[in-house]
């Protein structure tokens, strides 16, 4: 008699271990067909920009992961639970879920208002609540990856993030100083700040943000002097250009380093800050 009620469980384990392989075969494939469908049409179109594309795709592959198992653990208690029951008790139940998953639930609805009003979007260099700052590598409705400028992954819950500053947002401002000594001629400076600007331009012509005539926003010009008190160490001088937001890293950095080498190869006087300690 054992054997046989043995028998009977056996068998019944037995079918929703294979329901429950089945189900999650046919749910990864069903999901991932339709990712790669997406991604074939993002491909083959241009509706939208390169950045809402990798968001979306981003978004919709974090979501099949949550439903997938979803779907398995649906198929794997189903047999062993009366539904009825469960709708009976499915206020307290909503209440013990609703408590224990608060945080959760938090994560989700920020999440939500994220993608809805495009606050962030996959690929954005941005800083979290003041904190560390980089580049949006994963975005989905519980938590938001953030790839550090040395390399390091940062993973937070959409519900933690008090403060986010874009610094994407279709453009930006590639605005670099530097602070020249006081015995330097200013108009000499200007003089080859002006000149770097036009090999700039030349340089960073696909970088530039272009309008919808194809005409530079704002190509590198001369920003100008500061005000004389602005530093105590010598004048500062400007110079600024608007960039696409996906060049603006690479643009600041070769801008930085242009400015660099022409400051050296014409001798130009930086200021010299000496230390003095008192013995005693």
């Amino acid at each position: 008699m054992w054997s046989f009620v043995s028998g009977i469980y056996a068998n019944r384990y037995g079918e929703v271990i294979i329901d429950v392989i089945f189900t999650y075969i046919i749910a990864s494939c069903g999901f991932w067909v339709l990712r790669y469908s997406l991604h074939q049409f993002f491909q083959r179109t241009s509706f939208i920009d390169e950045k809402k594309e990798g968001t979306i795709e981003s978004v919709v592959k974090n979501t099949s992961k949550y439903l997938t198992l979803i779907l398995v653990l649906i198929t794997a208690i189903q047999p062993f639970v009366d539904w009825r029951n469960i709708l009976v008790a499915g206020g307290v139940l909503t209440a013990i879920v609703g408590f224990g998953a608060q945080s959760a639930i938090k994560d989700f609805l920020y999440g939500f208002f994220f993608l809805f009003e495009g606050q962030l979007k996959k690929g954005d260099f941005v800083t979290i609540n003041n904190e560390l700052a980089g580049a949006v590598e994963e975005l989905g409705f519980r938590a938001v990856s953030v790839r550090l400028t040395d390399g390091r992954l940062m993973t937070v819950p959409n519900g933690e993030v008090l403060k986010v500053i874009n610094g994407n947002v279709n453009h930006r401002r590639v605005f670099e100083s530097v602070i020249i000594d006081f015995k330097e001629d200013p108009a000499r400076v200007r003089v080859l700040l002006e000149s770097l600007c036009e090999e700039l331009n030349e340089l960073h012509m696909e970088y530039l943000l272009r309008d919808t005539d194809g005409e530079f926003v704002e190509a590198y010009h001369y920003w100008g002097l500061s005000s004389l008190d602005a530093s105590p160490y010598g004048f500062k001088f400007s110079i600024v250009a608007t960039v696409q937001d996906m060049h603006y890293l690479q643009a600041a950095q070769e801008a930085k380093f242009r400015l660099a080498k022409r400051l050296h190869e014409e001798g130009i006087l930086l200021p010299s800050i000496r230390a003095v300690y008192a013995q005693q």
